[in-house]
């Protein structure tokens, strides 16, 4: 059906258009030297060590488990409300899951108290979400993690170029804090490539090993035996082929000159969300104590408090595309037999209505009149 007021939209245009046939006309297309590019303007503009592409982010968050040595006997503690790769990335491995709660209704975050009860002595990572854009309490999930001496994989989905000031004043984005950050360039994200993803990190030999297992395990690629500076190659480890391609990253480098308008514009279009939502009886907005200035504001997942089946049908009528973000991923059946904090948020409230970087405060206010 054609929504009235889609869930959310893209940017992209001529200048992406133009990219893509730049490459095509190059006649190489595999990663190589667009590639190397836009990993080189990712990681400087992230103020981080090492910046490596991918081809989607469920792949960033594979190798950042791999890397960090996540097996069977291993457990990895995860949301509970985010979008199952968080926790299909571990299980890859033969981790098991421990699924811990947000922090409150009103902060859809991972709760550290939740991290920490959750700690075992199998327990090898933890794997926060920056839910909706929105960075997680990072000095404490740090502080826990040194305290346990744990890994901490940050999924970067909702929050590229987010950012954290932490309590000793030192500044740093989403994906920048933790061990590894992954990133998705999806079709819905904040900056897209169709599909796409990137890894972050600034340890030297987390960033070589995650460079091997993301092509074979292979000791050179393709591109570096194109340009002479490689004859052959050896295969030291089990790798994969999770390479990414040239098209994807030219789209990628004009995405990254946008991402801070774009940012911008879903900023302004939350604080309209806040603003009409203020006297609502019967749907409130989350994360309206936070910097939005700090926030990445990718999703809007309001909170019904009433009438939910009504509101929701009300906006089908009306044209106004609405999902979930999420399901509780311990309800999924191949996660039943994990381990959860005993006193879940279950998500049931979540209605996530449209934002994106074309909406106009009028199609905010037509939603709040149609929810009522």
């Amino acid at each position: 059906m054609e929504w009235r007021i889609p869930l959310t939209d893209i940017d992209v245009g001529q200048e992406e258009i133009d990219a893509v046939a730049e490459v095509l006309r190059s006649k190489w297309l595999t990663m190589g030297a667009v590639t190397e590019e836009f990993e080189k303007q990712f990681a400087a503009k992230m103020n981080v060590g090492h910046a490596i592409a991918v081809n989607n982010g469920t792949a960033a968050l594979h190798l950042a488990n791999l890397a960090l040595g996540i097996g069977p006997g291993d457990e990895v503690i995860c949301p509970n409300i985010t979008f199952v790769a968080s926790a299909n990335a571990s299980r890859y491995c033969g981790a098991d899951l421990a699924f811990a709660d947000v922090i409150s209704q009103d902060d859809l975050t991972i709760a550290p108290a939740s991290i920490e009860a959750m700690i075992t002595p199998r327990t090898r990572a933890i794997t926060v979400v920056h839910y909706g854009g929105f960075v997680c309490r990072m000095d404490e999930v740090m502080g826990i993690a040194r305290t346990h001496g744990l890994k901490v994989i940050e999924d970067c989905a909702h929050a590229p170029f987010a950012s954290h000031s932490f309590v000793d004043g030192a500044e740093a984005f989403a994906g920048a804090m933790g061990d590894v950050g992954c990133f998705s360039f999806f079709g819905n994200k904040n900056m897209t490539t169709g599909e796409g993803g990137m890894v972050t990190t600034n340890d030297d030999d987390l960033a070589a090993r995650i460079r091997l297992l993301r092509s074979h395990g292979m000791t050179s690629l393709t591109y570096e035996r194109h340009k002479g500076h490689a004859s052959g190659y050896d295969v030291v480890t089990l790798g994969y082929n999770y390479r990414t391609d040239e098209m994807h990253s030219a789209m990628g480098i004009c995405q990254l000159r946008k991402i801070d308008q774009l940012n911008s514009k879903r900023r302004q279009i939350y604080r309209w969300y806040i603003a009409a939502f203020a006297d609502s009886h019967n749907v409130r907005i989350p994360f309206t104590h936070r910097d939005l200035d700090r926030s990445a504001c990718h999703i809007l997942p309001a909170i019904v408090t009433s009438d939910y089946t009504g509101v929701k049908q009300r906006l089908k009528n009306a044209g106004i595309q609405t999902s979930k973000h999420y399901d509780p991923v311990s309800g999924f059946s191949i996660y039943t037999d994990s381990r959860r904090a005993d006193k879940m948020f279950d998500g049931s409230s979540i209605l996530t209505l449209p934002l994106g970087p074309q909406m106009e405060l009028s199609d905010v206010e037509l939603i709040r009149e149609v929810c009522g």
